[in-house]
């Protein structure tokens, strides 16, 4: 895929929803990657889903669970182009990044 540069957004938790999303296609960036997604939405872990180290603060843990809202929303083309909006002049590309339940769904 070509990028304009090779600089993009990690998939994560500020990339779930268009919105988001329209911020980094209004970015420099070289692309545009959505949360990673399952084939159903999914809530993810209970909270708190960070942890941090209470004796000296030099560790913490985060374990969001992959919150998502399935890959029928990443892949809508609505929520593409409320997502890349006028990116797509830039051939700027949109990235989903997929992922299974378990070991053998990867």
């Amino acid at each position: 895929i070509p990028l304009p540069t090779c600089v993009y957004n990690a998939s994560g938790p500020r990339t779930g929803s268009s919105a988001a999303l329209a911020k980094i296609a209004a970015s420099d960036s070289g692309g545009i990657l959505a949360k990673s997604a399952t084939v159903s939405s999914q809530t993810g872990n209970p909270q708190p889903r960070t942890w941090h180290e209470p004796e000296t603060n030099v560790a913490s843990l985060n374990s969001e669970g992959l919150p998502n809202s399935g890959i029928d929303y990443y892949i809508s083309p609505d929520t593409i182009t409320e997502s890349v909006g006028s990116a797509t002049s830039d051939k700027k590309p949109y990235m989903v990044s997929i992922s299974g339940k378990n070991l053998h769904d990867n």
